[in-house]
């Protein structure tokens, strides 16, 4: 019987990976892969199939079936949930049906609040960490450009048994995907978490690029102290991370041309719905629970949140 897998969510992220498994496994029998998509994607999707640009290449490529209706998939193996943070609720109250009693769900997302609502929304169901590192862009419906030059999917339980996923491992290495599990997910999670929460925050907040804030004093040093608080919090949750943690995502900014701007920066330019709660308001709310100082961040959240009102 074939491993069923569905991406919820075919933009960048959901759309990249997606894309990979649906080419090599569309005339093969052991995987089928389904797409849950709406609109203008899904009618793109189902004529000329999902199409995929990167720096050397392009394809396009149909899964067994794209469809907006949860139940004419029924449920499936994997669930990799790759919506924006503001809409998981809703993707699981909406598919439903895609959810049995052996289903793993990976939420591919920005940060932690994916995992706990899940959680909380689904008791009883393998809710993994999740966490990608890539530079991908929808050009259009149904059309993903993703110029990253080394892009990473990882994923796992929290307890760290990633025996438990040497199935799906195996899947994406025969296809030729760089996706694995780890044993310490929830702290790579985290770690990435701590720089898009961060860059999230100053860059919205300031509306400049990572060039200017780096030569910015007053800007850089805000970045630093809200590095600085976050850790504050992660480890006041019992957190524990090796070497010098805060250096490192303090040092990741500079790794970016400089004229890069945060995708939720993007969002509040355009005018657009954005991941504040998820990636700002979470800091904020959880450093209150914990009795966590953290100035910089209620100072950005508040005036984002008056903002975006």
């Amino acid at each position: 019987m074939a491993v069923k897998i569905a991406v919820v969510g075919i933009g960048a992220v959901g759309g990249f990976l997606g894309g990979l498994l649906a080419r090599y496994y569309e005339k093969r029998p052991d995987v089928d892969v389904y797409f849950i998509a709406r609109g203008e994607t899904l009618r793109q999707v189902r004529t000329r199939g999902l199409i995929v640009r990167t720096e050397d290449a392009g394809f396009a490529c149909f899964p067994k079936l794209a469809t907006d209706r949860a139940q004419d998939i029924g449920e499936v193996d994997y669930l990799l949930l790759a919506t924006k943070s503001y809409d998981v609720e809703q993707a699981v109250l909406d598919y439903a049906p895609l959810i049995g009693g052996n289903t793993v769900v990976i939420p591919f997302q920005n940060g932690v609040y994916a995992v706990e609502t899940l959680r909380k929304m689904l008791p009883g169901t393998q809710v993994w960490w999740g966490c990608v590192y890539i530079y991908a862009k929808p050009e259009g419906p149904g059309r993903i450009y993703e110029h990253t030059l080394g892009y990473t999917y990882m994923y796992g339980p929290d307890d760290g048994r990633t025996d438990v996923a040497e199935p799906l491992d195996g899947i994406f290495a025969e296809a030729g995907i760089n996706a694995h599990s780890y044993n310490d997910i929830q702290l790579r999670v985290w770690d990435k978490f701590a720089f898009v929460s961060s860059i999230a925050a100053i860059s919205s907040y300031t509306q400049k690029n990572f060039g200017d804030i780096i030569s910015d004093t007053g800007d850089h040093a805000v970045y630093m102290a809200l590095i600085d608080e976050f850790y504050s919090v992660a480890e006041a949750k019992g957190l524990v991370f090796e070497g010098n943690a805060r250096q490192a995502t303090r040092d990741r900014m500079a790794l970016f041309p400089p004229d890069t701007t945060s995708s939720m920066q993007r969002d509040f330019a355009a005018h657009h719905k954005t991941e504040l709660e998820a990636l700002v308001g979470y800091i904020v709310h959880e450093a209150g629970a914990l009795h966590v100082d953290v100035p910089h961040y209620k100072k950005i959240y508040t005036a984002l949140k008056r903002q975006s009102a």
